[in-house]
């Protein structure tokens, strides 16, 4: 028995930063609606791209799936009623993070990220 307990994260070298340090998402959802599982699919996706990044969920109001970058509004389902697809919810969306967080081309895709 080595007394491993699981996999160890890697620390990125020396001056260099995960992708999306200093980026903080706030998604806020409608529980009753069933949106967490969404939440969730977002979360997952968002922090397998950009480890460095801080995400965290708020419960919201009736229909509500709302996602904040850095304390800015980037996606409403309540104004645009649908949920969101990546490039609505790209880093590269709030002007004030390190362009090294960005990807240099927002994917589209023909889907949203959630149904």
């Amino acid at each position: 028995m080595s007394g491993d307990t699981g996999t160890t994260a890697v620390a990125p070298p020396p001056g260099e930063t995960e992708p999306g340090h200093g980026v903080r998402i706030v998604v806020e959802y409608c529980e009753p609606c069933g949106f967490e599982a969404t939440y969730l699919e977002l979360a997952s996706a968002v922090k397998e791209q950009y480890p460095g990044i801080e995400i965290e969920s708020r419960l919201g109001g009736t229909g509500a799936f709302e996602i904040e970058i850095n304390g800015q509004l980037v996606f409403s389902k309540l104004e645009n009623g649908g949920f969101p697809y990546e490039k609505d919810v790209s880093t590269c969306n709030t002007g004030n993070n390190p362009s090294s967080a960005c990807p240099s081309k927002a994917s589209s895709h023909s889907t949203p990220l959630a149904h």
